[in-house]
């Protein structure tokens, strides 16, 4: 018997698809955490049966639930009481304290109340899944895939992910205008060839219309390096030495300086800066989408791109939807980024995390202190954010992948 069965099925359960993506969600969120903080790599289920000294098909499970990108199939690995009984005990042991161990317990807990809410039991719950098997395509990922393979070698740069966190908060200074805040970078850059000059992070503002828009940029970290004040000197890893800052005409780039070649000279940075009353919170003559871009110039495994929007806002937009522009001429002007004749047919539905949002992924490496420590030192509170995320596998090379959703009305323009 588990807590659950002590839990009142009431009509106020949210709707199936929410309850399920919700619970999946937080089971893998505090899976990874789990799993980071005895020192166990989620990808690879052998050496972490070795940690554990746990049976490798329920590692095997484990790791499905926390790396599986479909998640209309996370429900097929979940484990029976007594191999998560076996899980939440080899945690225990391995070192993991006890309010992780607490919310291992709380999560598969959840989700099987979820299942009680909605199915009965996991057979029909498999049944209703089916529907939701669709969500997402991996159309063109193994073109995209071999592309990242020779963009790497033609270039001779590549990384593990790519990050971008988009924030969105109402301003305190003008309640008709929003802050911005961004946190991005790189997991294990590393040359495979000496290379310099290359754009690690290039920062621009612009209007609907492509035309240059401003940004006063302040960074997060408030212990900043003053020759580069974006970075995000607590969370990366690696020689920062081999990032230096320029600029031109249209902003900002953080290029790659001289260096080692290959593992040994792998590193991870991260940006953060906040630029207040940056942006309009409703539609004008100017501005109907709200758009937020990450431009890809480097090939990597994978993009994670995330929008956290504050609650207040959160009612007034519908859920954002993904569209990768390319960019074969290679030209740099922002209304490129808009022309639908570039578009290209890659349909990676953004998925919600929850609210507050559930941020863990074993993509990026402690994201979920890096968001933390950034909301810490903005003054925001997470707990009032929501958020929806984007995973592309090897997106392509050069692009532009875009959230977008449209602006509301401003109350009373009617």
């Amino acid at each position: 018997m588990t807590s659950t069965d002590h839990i009142p099925i009431t009509q106020s359960a949210p709707p199936f698809r929410e309850h399920y993506l919700e619970s999946v969600q937080q089971l893998r969120g505090i899976l990874i955490e789990a799993y980071q903080a005895v020192d166990v790599d989620p990808a690879s289920p052998r050496e972490a049966s070795r940690q554990l000294k746990l049976d490798k098909t329920l590692c095997w499970k484990l790791s499905r639930i926390i790396n599986e990108r479909v998640p209309a199939r996370v429900a097929s690995h979940i484990p029976g009481n007594a191999g998560i009984q076996l899980a939440i005990d080899a945690l225990s042991t391995a070192g993991a304290d006890v309010d992780i161990v607490g919310r291992v317990r709380g999560a598969f807990d959840a989700f099987d109340h979820m299942v009680k809410v909605h199915s009965g039991d996991k057979t029909k719950l498999q049944l209703m899944l089916d529907s939701m098997a669709t969500v997402g395509t991996d159309r063109l990922e193994k073109s995209r895939k071999l592309a990242y393979q020779g963009n790497s070698g033609i270039w001779g740069v590549q990384a593990g992910a790519r990050l971008a966190c988009h924030i969105l908060a109402p301003s305190a200074r003008n309640p008709d205008l929003l802050d911005y805040a961004q946190v991005s970078g790189f997991i294990n850059f590393q040359r495979l060839r000496g290379a310099t000059g290359w754009p690690i992070l290039r920062l621009r503002g612009f209007n609907d219309d492509g035309t240059p828009a401003g940004m006063s940029l302040t960074p997060i970290d408030e212990n900043f390096d003053p020759e580069r004040p974006l970075l995000l000197q607590q969370f990366c890893r690696g020689d920062m030495s081999q990032v230096q800052l320029t600029t031109d005409s249209r902003g900002v780039i953080y290029e790659l300086s001289t260096g080692p070649v290959g593992k040994t000279g792998q590193f991870s940075p991260y940006f953060g800066y906040v630029d207040r009353s940056a942006l309009t919170r409703y539609r004008d003559e100017h501005n109907h989408l709200g758009e937020l871009l990450c431009i890809i110039t480097t090939p990597v495994e994978s993009l994670v791109m995330d929008l956290l929007v504050h609650r207040d806002l959160a009612g007034q937009i519908e859920s954002p939807h993904a569209v990768v522009y390319g960019r074969a001429s290679g030209v740099l002007d922002e209304h490129e980024y808009r022309d639908s004749r570039s578009l290209l047919p890659i349909r990676e539905l953004p998925r919600h995390l929850g609210a507050p949002p559930t941020l863990a992924t074993p993509i990026v490496p402690r994201y979920t202190q890096l968001v933390t420590r950034t909301f810490e030192q903005l003054g925001w509170a997470l707990s009032e954010f929501t958020g929806w995320r984007l995973i592309l596998p090897f997106p392509p090379l050069p692009s532009t992948v875009a959230l977008q959703f449209e602006l509301p009305e401003e109350p009373g323009s009617s």
